[in-house]
């Protein structure tokens, strides 16, 4: 196994890798928009999905090599404005996707993403 770290990212503010490469498999940990509050769900979902892609690229790997992907919504009422965004950034690709409304997440963040990517998976594909 092997711990990726990001540049520009600095370390995780917890015990925690941002992601985890087993084989060609790579795990990222729950990823949040910095400092929240006060942002709309549209800027916080931005912002996440800007620090999955800098993840991603900080192994070579991009939006297109996820496998699958765990979206925590603190209000199930933001679904049709979530779908809308996660179709537009991910465009025509399509992985697995679980979105599960919890409540309040960390920091009073509105989302929460975790996804699972494949290192040999051409982006083309």
């Amino acid at each position: 196994m092997k711990a990726w770290s990001v540049p520009g990212l600095g370390e995780p503010a917890g015990h925690y890798v941002y992601a985890m490469q087993a084989g060609s498999m790579v795990y990222l940990s729950g990823v949040l928009p910095d400092l929240p509050r006060g942002q709309d769900f549209a800027s916080q979902f931005d912002t996440c999905f800007t620090r999955v892609e800098a993840i991603l690229a900080s192994g070579g790997l991009g939006l297109p090599h996820l496998v699958q992907c765990t979206v925590y919504l603190a209000d199930i009422g933001l679904w049709d404005e979530f779908n809308q965004l996660y179709r537009r950034r991910l465009g025509s690709h399509r992985c697995a996707r679980t979105v599960v409304p919890v409540g309040s997440l960390h920091f009073g963040a509105l989302i929460e993403v975790q996804a699972v990517a494949e290192a040999t998976r051409s982006a083309a594909a």
